[in-house]
């Protein structure tokens, strides 16, 4: 895997009519956001592909959000991934010896998060909820469930989805 050249660009409506339709990370769900208009609303959040020359091998699209304990109290803002999703033909790929394909993914998920919050806008996590199939992605890349006391807002058809939380690194 380490000849395919990999480059992760802002998902437009020509990727989505060159590529999408071929896509599929076996969730019809998720592979039908990167097929709608949806993938491109910016009130719902960002979309961005990660491609070899000639297909998507995996998209993220993240928004905003926060953490709120038990009285609803805020206890920061975060960076929402909505949709995670990597093309089933990658699944469990390894990338070199120490790292997925899937892994490159999240890296650059979470390069572009702490992008973010270094140069446009300030929070303290990332949080998503997780599907079963990505549970083990997340964890191993830092990703916790969320504590008993935090909550975060779902989206429709995650509500069998495991809330988790990556908390960013501060400077005193």
């Amino acid at each position: 895997m380490t000849d395919n050249k990999f480059n992760t660009v802002e998902f437009t409506r020509e990727l989505q009519k060159k590529y999408a339709s071929s896509f599929c990370c076996g969730n019809p769900a998720i592979d039908n956001f990167l097929k709608s208009s949806e993938a491109f609303d910016c009130l719902f959040g960002k979309t961005y592909a990660m491609m070899t020359e000639n297909e998507i091998i995996g998209y993220y699209n993240i928004s905003t959000g926060d953490i709120e304990d038990d009285d609803q109290l805020r206890m920061g803002g975060s960076i929402y991934i909505n949709y995670f999703a990597l093309d089933q033909k990658y699944h469990r790929v390894k990338y070199n010896e120490n790292w997925y394909v899937s892994d490159l993914l999240i890296m650059d998920c979470i390069n572009r998060v702490l992008d973010i919050q270094e140069n446009t806008v300030g929070f303290t996590f990332i949080t998503l909820s997780s599907t079963s199939e990505g549970y083990n992605l997340y964890k191993r890349n830092g990703f916790e469930e969320l504590e008993d006391d935090m909550k975060i807002a779902k989206n429709q058809g995650e509500f069998t989805c495991i809330p988790m939380y990556l908390p960013l690194a501060t400077e005193d």
